[in-house]
């Protein structure tokens, strides 16, 4: 019973986490409307970053009790508090604890499933990570439909409930045995996986107009890629967990093969079919680190996802838009040859 519990806590965090990562993008229209300008927006990113950095340094500590309760509570609180905040100053108090939070609820939150249920860590940490897509999914939507302290006072009672569902989660546990192999090609790979995904999900967009496409189309195409991003993480979860670095190579393959299509104007429109394959991806990365390295290797796997997904896709903003397909596709193919890599060095340890 306590499994189910901390099951469903681990859900709702990861859903939470969305969110966060959501917010931004779905409020930054009421922000400009309240604030007189995006500008300051800035200051909360900065906020956010800083927050998340600490946020994954303490999560690399074993202790869960009471440190991912807290957390889930300081985002309630956060939550709570940004429709009374005054200006952009405050808000990135504010963002600063989402920060903090996001950091401890994305590396325990993944961590203690892998650790309730070893023998089948890959597939149910796949489906447990569908949650953060739904939460970014849905947070656009919500907000287009509820009023902003309405949708956020939700969602601070949700961090709420949560935080209570997690009390007395179990320490996260110590490898049985010294580690063997190298971290630095699994690193690197989550380094480029999370490039790869905030690139294509950026910068693809720009592309699509460059074709011709209206970028409302764009919009909905992006929508589509992030709800098959999810909808790949539960329907692959399974067949991945098999033969996982094989099984990531071949969907790779096919991410390659819809990236050759996305040069051409018609066929680029099935861009959100990547999304799909890519899914499993980090889910599956972070499973192996998990069971291969222990939990304090995970923190290392946090900081180079985050590395990739800011700075790969600030790379992108230096190329011409013909360049954006070729970037992508590139990174594809160097993420695919380090796969390779990663299997051989899992095959000689």
């Amino acid at each position: 019973m306590r499994s189910v519990r901390f099951l469903a806590g681990s859900f709702l965090a990861l859903f939470l986490v969305g969110v966060i990562v959501a917010l931004p993008g779905a409020a930054l229209p009421y922000w400009r409307e309240r604030y007189g300008t995006e500008e300051g927006a800035s200051l909360y990113f900065a906020a956010l970053l800083l927050g998340l950095l600490l946020g994954v340094r303490l999560g690399q500590q074993e202790r869960r009790h009471p440190l991912l309760p807290l957390a889930l509570g300081l985002v309630g609180l956060a939550f709570l508090g940004l429709p009374f905040a005054p200006s952009y100053a405050w808000m990135a108090l504010l963002a600063f604890l989402l920060g903090l939070g996001e950091g401890v609820m994305n590396v325990h939150g993944n961590s203690l499933v892998g650790e309730l249920y070893p023998e089948r860590r890959v597939e149910l940490l796949n489906r447990v990570n569908v949650a953060f897509g739904l939460g970014a999914v849905l947070t656009p939507l919500a907000l287009g439909s509820l009023p902003y302290a309405a949708f956020l006072a939700l969602a601070g009672l949700l961090a709420f409930v949560t935080s209570a569902l997690v009390l007395g989660a179990p320490p996260a546990e110590k490898p049985k045995e010294r580690p063997r192999g190298a971290l630095w090609p699994f690193l690197l790979a989550v380094g480029l996986y999370t490039g790869l995904e905030g690139a294509l999900a950026t910068w693809n967009r720009v592309w699509l107009e460059a074709l011709g496409h209206a970028t409302a189309l764009g919009g909905l195409l992006l929508t589509l890629y992030w709800l098959f991003l999810a909808l790949g993480r539960l329907l692959l979860a399974g067949r991945v967990a098999k033969d996982p670095l094989r099984a990531l190579r071949g969907l790779l393959l096919g991410v390659m093969g819809l990236l050759l299509l996305n040069f051409l104007p018609q066929t680029a429109l099935l861009f959100p079919l990547a999304g799909f394959l890519l899914g499993p991806l980090f889910s599956t990365l972070f499973a192996l680190v998990q069971a291969r390295f222990g939990h304090r290797a995970l923190g290392g796997l946090m900081y180079a996802g985050a590395a990739g997904s800011t700075l790969i896709p600030g790379l992108f903003a230096l190329l011409p838009d013909r360049g954006i397909p070729l970037g992508l596709f590139a990174l594809s193919l160097a993420l695919y040859l380090l796969l390779r890599g990663a299997e051989r060095e899992v095959v000689r340890a």
